[in-house]
């Protein structure tokens, strides 16, 4: 019998990852060294408590006291909660308590705001607006962003390919074009997978402003019908959609830096093809309005947003940009 797999055979990796890749080096039985300083921290702490009431309060009611607090720091110190340990969840999920739930951008692009900065100083508690300093200092119509120290970069919008439809063969096609295009990066890159609400009140207007224009009345008639079924489903459901955005960094203050990332971009666009990955690098208002709806994800996108520092004007044709 062969041994060779046949395309249509499931494709295993050829690299097994083990689940405890990660995992800390334990020093004393199942703990860490981490874990460890930690208990022996609450064993001193109730043992000095322990030596420093003695004199006045009864052994059986010292330890009815220190029994609750000595099994709540022994659950956080040995539990995890979400890949994390639960002491460092519980930090992490006070810090976030004390973090303001709004923020406002704050220096480069938000410069051009300075009556904003009056009104965050005035602000104090948790509970009110935040500043938000972002790096950004300008974004040109090519969609290159100016990170003033940090060079440049540009964003790019791609596209998500399904492997469970594939065969093996095929799978394993597009992973080792996924790992080509991984060993040729030449500069920092950052994917960006976020969920966001999808938004079909643009979709169900254009069909119904192209119904009438259809040449049959059936057409129109299903054009209708298909805006109803959308409206319909927006109502009764929360429809997200996935968007993955792929940024290439150059590092470089020179100003060919710009010119460097927007080639990388196009690079990687021909890299990823062979993975079936569409790469599609954004101009200066579709990079602004990715960055927009990062900063406020349930506000409605703007269809023409302006770019920093580019006049607007107005057109007399109606639906065109301002």
């Amino acid at each position: 019998m062969s041994s060779r797999h046949t395309e249509d055979e499931p494709w295993s990796s050829m690299v097994k990852i083990p689940a405890d890749v990660d995992k800390e080096d334990t020093v004393l039985g199942p703990l860490t060294a981490r874990q460890t300083a930690q208990l022996a921290a609450v064993v001193l702490l109730l043992w000095v408590g322990y030596r420093s009431t003695s004199a006045f309060v009864p052994p059986l009611f010292f330890a009815a006291l220190a029994l609750p607090a000595a099994t709540s720091a022994a659950l956080a110190v040995l539990t995890r909660r979400d890949g994390q340990p639960m002491d460092r969840w519980l930090l992490a999920a006070w810090r976030h308590h004390l973090t303001p739930r709004h923020l406002t951008p704050t220096g480069g692009l938000a410069d051009v705001l300075p009556w904003q900065n009056e009104i965050l100083d005035r602000a104090a508690g948790p509970s009110h607006v935040g500043k938000l300093a972002l790096s950004i200092a300008d974004i040109d119509e090519h969609g290159v962003l100016d990170l003033g120290p940090s060079g440049r970069a540009a964003i790019s919008e791609a596209g998500t390919v399904n492997l469970a439809l594939r065969t093996g063969g095929e799978q394993q096609a597009l992973v080792s074009a996924f790992g080509r295009w991984l060993n040729a990066l030449a500069g920092p890159v950052q994917i960006l997978v976020r969920t966001r609400h999808l938004e079909l009140g643009s979709r169900i207007a254009a069909l119904e402003q192209t119904a009438p224009t259809l040449p049959h009345p059936l057409l129109e008639q299903a054009c209708f019908a298909h805006a109803d079924f959308l409206a319909d489903l927006a109502q009764r459901h929360e429809l997200l959609q996935r968007e993955v955005l792929v940024v290439h960094r150059e590092p470089g203050l020179d100003p060919a830096a710009g010119g460097r990332a927007l080639r990388r971009c196009a690079e990687s666009a021909g890299l990823l093809a062979a993975a079936e990955i569409p790469l599609r690098p954004l101009d200066g208002t579709a990079a602004f309005a990715a960055l927009t709806a990062a900063c406020d994800p349930d506000a409605p996108a703007h269809p023409w947003p302006a770019l920093p520092a580019t006049p607007v004007t107005t057109s007399a044709a109606i639906g065109e940009p301002w």
